[in-house]
Formats: C-alpha cells, sequence, structure tokens
C-alpha cells in the first residue's frame, strides 16, 4: 500500500512519529545504509510547513473563542438606547413614616408602596426583556424625552418630595385637619401627545399664570380651566427652567379623551415652590426612590396610623397611584412590573389607578386586583376587606 500522502517534497521521507511505521531509506550497496542528515535550517527544512499548519489549525479555536468570549462580554455590558422596565420591589410603609408629637396606632395588616426598576439596556438584557413576560423594553426616548439620566433623576426626586407632602395633606384633610397650601407656579412633568400643549410646552416648564391669573394654590389651574370649552384660547404665562424671562403663549384647548366636554391643554404637572403649613409633623424617608406614584400608599399609611383600628383588615395590601390634593388618584407607569412584584412578594391585595388595571391584572397571577379612582373608593376598599373606615372622623367641610 503507498504511504500516505504528506507536505514533504516527493524525495523526503518523514522520520517516524509515535511509533507509526515507515518506509526504510535505501542503502547504497557499497557503503551500507546512510546516515540521516541533519534538518536544514531554512524554512524549507524537513518538518516545518507541517508545523506552521499545525500551528494554523490550533489558532483558528483560540480565535474563534476569544470573538466569542468578546461578543458574550459586549452584549452584557455595552448600553444600548432602550430602557429596560422590570419588577421592583413592594416596600412596607410603616416604617418609613414618622409622626412627632402625636399618639400612633399599630395595625396587624400592612399598607405597601410599589416600585419599577428601571435601567439602560444592553444587548443581552433586550433578549431577556424580550423573553420574560414581566419586562418591557422601550426606546430612550420614550423613557426620558429630552431629559439626560440625571436630569430625569432629579425630576422623579422632586416629584416624590411633592408626593410625599401631598400625600401627608391628603391625610390630614380627611381626618379633619385643615391644612394651608401654597405654590409659585405648576411645573410641567409631562406632555401628552397630540394635545394642545405638544410642542409648545416642555418637561421643567413652569406655568405661573392662566389669563393673567397667578397660580397660588395647587389646584388653580384645574380651577382656572374649568369654565372653559375645547376650543377656547388661553393665554398661559410660562417660566422655562433656565429661569430666564416669562412668555406668554396662546393655546386653544383641547378636549379631555375621557371626557369630551372637559378642556385641557395635555400636560401633567406637579406644584412648584409648594409650601404646607401642616399642623401634625410627618416625615416620610423614601430614601433615593424617586417618582409620585406612592402618593395614595402614603396617604392610607398615614391615616392607618394615625386612627386606632387595623385600616386593612388585617390584610397585606400593596398600592400604587398618584394623590392630587382633591383626593383623586391618578395613573402610574410599570403598573405590569410592580404587579409582578406585588405577585412574587405574596400579597393579598393590589390597589391601582383604574387606567391601569388591566396592566395589573395580566401580571398579578392570584392576587385581588381592586381599581380606584379616589382616596374615598380607596378606602371603601380597604372597609370591604375589614378595615376600620366606618370608625373614621369625618373630614373637614371644604371652604367655600
Amino acid at each position: 500500500m503507498p504511504p500516505e500522502p504528506t507536505s514533504h517534497p516527493p524525495d523526503e521521507i518523514p522520520t517516524s512519529v509515535r511509533g507509526e511505521s515507515t518506509e526504510r531509506p535505501p542503502t547504497d550497496p557499497g557503503t551500507g545504509p546512510k546516515a540521516p542528515e541533519p534538518p536544514p535550517d531554512g524554512p524549507s527544512g524537513d518538518g516545518s510547513g507541517g508545523s506552521r499548519r499545525r500551528s494554523r489549525r490550533r489558532i483558528w479555536p483560540i480565535a474563534l473563542t476569544v470573538l466569542l468570549v468578546t461578543f458574550v462580554i459586549g452584549a452584557a455590558t455595552v448600553e444600548l438606547p432602550y430602557y429596560a422596565y422590570r419588577p421592583g420591589s413592594v416596600r412596607d410603609t410603616e416604617p418609613l413614616i414618622t409622626i412627632a408629637d402625636d399618639q400612633t396606632f399599630p395595625s396587624d395588616g400592612t399598607i405597601s408602596y410599589t416600585t419599577v426598576s428601571l435601567r439602560q439596556a444592553t444587548l443581552l438584557g433586550m433578549l431577556m426583556g424580550w423573553l420574560d413576560d414581566d419586562v418591557d423594553v422601550f426606546p430612550r426616548d420614550k423613557v426620558l424625552g429630552d431629559r439626560n439620566a440625571e436630569e430625569n433623576r432629579t425630576l422623579n426626586l422632586q416629584m416624590m418630595d411633592t408626593s410625599k407632602q401631598v400625600a401627608t395633606q391628603v391625610a390630614l384633610e380627611r381626618l379633619g385637619h385643615p391644612v394651608d397650601v401654597s405654590i409659585t407656579g405648576e411645573t410641567v412633568v409631562n406632555v401628552l401627545p397630540d394635545l394642545p400643549a405638544d410642542g409648545v410646552l416642555e418637561p421643567g416648564d413652569t406655568i405661573t399664570a392662566v389669563n393673567g391669573e397667578r397660580l397660588d394654590e395647587p389646584d388653580d389651574l384645574t380651577r382656572v380651566l374649568a369654565a372653559d370649552s375645547p376650543g377656547d384660547e388661553v393665554t398661559i404665562t410660562v417660566e422655562p427652567p433656565s429661569g430666564s424671562q416669562p412668555r406668554d403663549v396662546e393655546l386653544a384647548l383641547g378636549a379631555d379623551p375621557d371626557d369630551p366636554d372637559r378642556a385641557i391643554i395635555g400636560i401633567e404637572v406637579t406644584g412648584r415652590g409648594i409650601d404646607f403649613d401642616f399642623p401634625v409633623d410627618v416625615t416620610i424617608d423614601t430614601g433615593d426612590v424617586g417618582g409620585p406614584s406612592a402618593g395614595l400608599a402614603f396617604t392610607l399609611a398615614i391615616i392607618d396610623d394615625l386612627t386606632p383600628g387595623d385600616l386593612t383588615g388585617g390584610a397585606d395590601v400593596a398600592v400604587t397611584g398618584t394623590i392630587s390634593s382633591d383626593g383623586t388618584v391618578g395613573p402610574v407607569g410599570g403598573t405590569g412590573q410592580k404587579a409582578a412584584a406585588v405577585r412574587a412578594e405574596g400579597y393579598d391585595v393590589f390597589l391601582v389607578p383604574t387606567a391601569d388595571y388591566d396592566a395589573a391584572r395580566r401580571h398579578a397571577g392570584d392576587v385581588d386586583v381592586i381599581a380606584v379612582d379616589t382616596l374615598d373608593e380607596a378606602l371603601a376598599a380597604l372597609g370591604d376587606l375589614g378595615g376600620n373606615v366606618d370608625e373614621l372622623p369625618q373630614p373637614a367641610p371644604s371652604q367655600g
């Protein structure tokens, strides 16, 4: 049988390797077998071509491994212009609230607020998000708008601070304590698409007056617009976030998508320079958590702390929703992720704004999800659970 082909020139025969047999070199009849010659020093010497090929064959797997490792590291660490909403935490409000110089009452049940984990996504994070029903991925501009991450963070902390104060106001007023509140304007936190303010106002702008009437109290913007109809023109005075000169802007009011007879500008606002005169000293420690969505939870928790009995009837209740000074509960973002966190923590009930009910229901599992639009509806829901709502003091009458 002929020998296997090799990379050597035809007149060379390779030396035996690893005990494999080779053909014996030819002999000279007069002198006997010739002694083997040493391999030449040049690049074409015996065995060097095979070594290079074997080296190249070894390098390819290494190179591919390096490329694969580099890709995986990049996919896990390089941030893309997308943000992932993931289930956050469910936090008991009782340890966070301190009420000085007033008697408080412990409860068997808990009232907890919910959070969402919001982080810029990597390629690996996006893939995991698309595979996980409890994670949503959105483009950067849908999350931050024109703000950068630090500006968005600062705004959310400001909104949380305002939310805590409004929650305290609403709780104390519900228990019969008068609270004096003043503002220096309404700061825009979100501009709704396809409504009059879209393209005219930006988050961070502050409305200080409407038709020349100053906005001095938290409900002034709603009160001033209440007499107008969709299509009416108004002049709003706006101060930009840079602090430069105010400007007057004329807008034709739009119709509320949920109430066609109600005139709106198409913005979400929070009071600027709010000053509260509280008759009870309430402190809420939320650390570095931002956003306004814990407002309803704090309102209920303060009421529970200041009244004997158990507002939840002993149930563990999670809550999300903004709170306005008139007791209105507003929608929030990330309700699906919050419901997933509530489900994972084993809570009995989850109170959510009506607008967020469907999203919460899809992720809540066996948790009882209850939709509410006002503080009174939230209290009624807790009363149905066995809470002591009927024993609460009556609210102070409105001042006309």
